[in-house]
């Protein structure tokens, strides 16, 4: 709250103390006159013993006199008609003042009961006023005729003056605190008017607070339903609404006769949550089942949007269904792609030796051969042969593999031998190649648990791929390195023509990175490595960049 809030509270106050003070003094002020209309029919006598009963009425001693008073009832109407004008005045006064919203009366905490503690409140106020109303009457009687003052003289001993004085401030303090206490509770009972029935009944009332929490607890309970997660235990959650629901009637059964009114409210809450809850799971069972559909109908690209509540866990496995569809029609769509690629490649890498056999066939039938070119036709022969014979070799080699209908052989083969064996096996390509081949191998031995043959066939193709496809006039990089948990083997060189296939697709079978296909190859070499890899219990990692064509063969150093 800021000052000018605060400032204006206290200005508030103060008008209220204000009203409350001048009503009293109004009041105050005509006691003089009631007090001549006390006296007015009043007959001063001199009482002797026994004469008490020769006058009719009230009689008083005050002071050394002695009075009869006839007509007390006309002092009492006035005293009656003065105070319902005093309080409905005072009434009417805070009822203005409080409306004014620049005070802010009804949002200070003095003010700020709940609406049934200021009616009981109210109702002993009345209940008061209606037994004690006549003792105000008498004491507005006592001290208008000064009997007051006489009795506190003579009972307390106390002076005529300071006797008179205590009467006027007990009149004073009975007044301002009747007139204050109608000031507060008309300024209290308002803010309906200020803040609104609504606000009012939500804030100002005790009914309204236990509603309030009521409905949030069965909100929040029932709200337990759509976060409950059916691949957990649900016990607890369930014991706990059954809690709170058990908390509720308990508590809506202690009010007696009117915890029917509460039950009826109750079941009316709960009506509408539940069906709030069910409208929600509804609708949130449709958007799973609407995406179903549409995956049903081929759609794998639909995305499941919005709070799923209790559905939220198949919005994941269903994710990974459709990621799973797509990835299976991918795949589907790949295979059939790579099947029409196989038969396209295989039909002219076969197709080429074998016209080349037919037309050399041809040729050496031909009865004007010279010895000379029926030799030379005879080597070409016996090359395209070989040439076929391979090709169909590294097809049955590739089947296999993939099959997984290969026997390995594991023994602990020494990959530093073995790379040296390959290179003195390929001494006489890797030295027409152009290649300056740089081989970082270690001193020791690197024993491995490996099919020394696959192995071997392995680093085979590899160093050939790299015979094939490598830009003369560079340099190829083949290194065997030992890491913690592993060997890693890499190749490394310069690609002789732009590569425009990425890493995986490289070593599918009968793709080549020379893609008009005027090199020597079955397009299996890299497929080839990569199966028997593993099969070994390794893998083999293809990277290009640019033009610079890498594999990395990581083998365990341990077989798992």
């Amino acid at each position: 709250m800021d000052i000018k809030s605060k400032n204006n509270h206290r200005l508030g106050m103060l008008i209220l103390f204000l009203t409350a003070a001048a009503g009293t003094a109004c009041i105050m002020a005509l006691y003089p006159w009631l007090r001549q209309q006390a006296f007015g029919g009043a007959v001063n006598i001199t009482m002797k013993a026994g004469d008490a009963g020769a006058w009719s009425g009230y009689s008083a001693e005050i002071g050394d006199q002695y009075y009869v008073f006839t007509d007390t009832w006309r002092v009492e109407w006035l005293v009656f008609w003065i105070a319902g004008a005093a309080f409905s005045l005072t009434a009417v006064l805070a009822f203005v003042i409080g409306l004014n919203r620049s005070f802010g009366l009804t949002k200070h905490r003095l003010f700020s009961m709940p609406f049934e503690f200021l009616a009981v409140i109210a109702g002993f106020a009345v209940m008061i006023l209606n037994e004690c109303f006549g003792d105000l009457q008498s004491l507005v009687w006592h001290t208008v005729t000064g009997e007051l003052r006489s009795e506190l003289t003579q009972e307390l001993y106390m002076g005529y003056g300071p006797a008179g004085a205590f009467a006027v401030m007990l009149n004073v303090m009975v007044w301002f605190v009747s007139l204050l206490f109608i000031c507060w509770l008309v300024v209290s009972a308002q803010s309906v008017f200020t803040l609104g029935i609504k606000r009012w009944f939500k804030e100002r009332t005790v009914t309204g607070r236990l509603l309030l929490w009521g409905g949030r607890t069965v909100r929040n309970t029932c709200g337990l339903i759509e976060t409950i997660d059916f691949r957990e235990d649900s016990t607890k959650k369930l014991l706990k609404i059954v809690g709170v629901n058990f908390l509720l009637l308990s508590a809506i059964s202690c009010l007696w006769f009117f915890g029917i009114f509460g039950l009826v409210v109750y079941s009316v809450v709960l009506f509408f949550l539940l069906r709030r809850i069910y409208a929600s799971l509804q609708e949130k069972y449709q958007i799973i089942l609407d995406a179903a559909g549409k995956m049903a109908q081929g759609d794998l690209d639909v995305e499941i949007e919005g709070e799923l509540g209790i559905f939220e866990p198949l919005r994941g496995e269903m994710t990974k269904i459709r990621n799973g569809f797509k990835k299976a029609v991918d795949e589907e769509v790949r295979s059939r792609s790579m099947k029409t690629e196989l038969i396209t490649n295989v039909s002219h890498d076969l197709k080429t030796p074998l016209t080349a056999i037919i037309t050399y066939v041809n040729l050496l039938k031909k009865e004007d051969t010279t010895e000379e070119e029926r030799r030379d036709y005879i080597r070409i022969l016996d090359q395209k042969s070989m040439r076929l014979k391979s090709l169909i070799e590294d097809l049955f080699e590739i089947s296999r593999a993939n099959s997984n209908n290969v026997t390995l052989n594991l023994v602990e083969a020494d990959v530093v031998s073995l790379m040296k064996q390959v290179r003195l096996e390929l001494d006489d390509k890797i030295s027409g190649s152009e290649i300056d081949f740089r081989f970082h191998l270690p001193d020791e031995r690197v024993v491995l648990l490996l099919d020394s043959e696959k192995t071997y066939r392995i680093f085979e193709n590899l160093l050939v791929n790299i015979v094939k496809y490598a830009m003369p006039k560079t340099r190829a990089y083949v290194e065997i390195r030992e890491e913690r948990d592993t060997t890693l083997i890499s190749f490394k060189n310069i690609s002789a023509v732009e590569i425009t296939l990425s890493g995986e697709d490289i070593t599918e079978r009968f793709v080549r990175g020379d893609a008009s296909r005027n090199t020597e190859g079955s397009g299996l070499g890299l497929a080839i490595a990569r199966s028997f890899t593993e099969l070994m219990g390794g893998a083999m990692d293809v990277s290009i960049e640019a033009d610079l064509f890498k594999v990395r063969l990581v083998f365990p150093r341990k077989r798992p």
